[in-house]
């Protein structure tokens, strides 16, 4: 038998999977790459506090559809007032998903053009 300790099946290291290509998140298109860019720029939507993280909204999801939020607002370990902590609360409190895109795109549109820089 060929199989070295923990292979035994003998076919040698697993490695990385063979890709079907880009993750479905990955943006796809040069538009894509700039909206997420620009928003990715934006202070937080709930504190206005920096760095963001961008946090795919709708389904199914789009990376047109995104929401600029700091990790406290966004990450599930920050507890409550977080949106993967509990959705319903943080929707109950900020708006619905329509009402928060539209004033994330209320924002790009007033944001200024020295922070956004070229992306538009």
């Amino acid at each position: 038998m060929n199989a070295r300790i923990g292979d035994l099946a003998g076919r040698g290291p697993l490695g990385q999977r063979a890709g079907k290509g880009k993750t479905r998140r990955d943006p796809k298109t040069a538009t894509e790459r700039k909206h997420m860019a620009a928003v990715a720029a934006l202070p937080c939507l709930v504190c206005g506090s920096r760095p963001v993280e961008i946090h795919h909204e709708g389904k199914p999801r789009s990376n047109m559809n995104v929401l600029p939020l700091c990790p406290s607002h966004h990450r599930r370990e920050y507890g409550p007032g977080a949106l993967h902590h509990s959705p319903r609360a943080f929707y109950e409190a900020h708006g619905t998903t329509d009402q928060l895109l539209a004033r994330v795109e209320k924002m790009l549109a007033e944001y200024d053009d020295t922070i956004l820089g070229d992306w538009f």
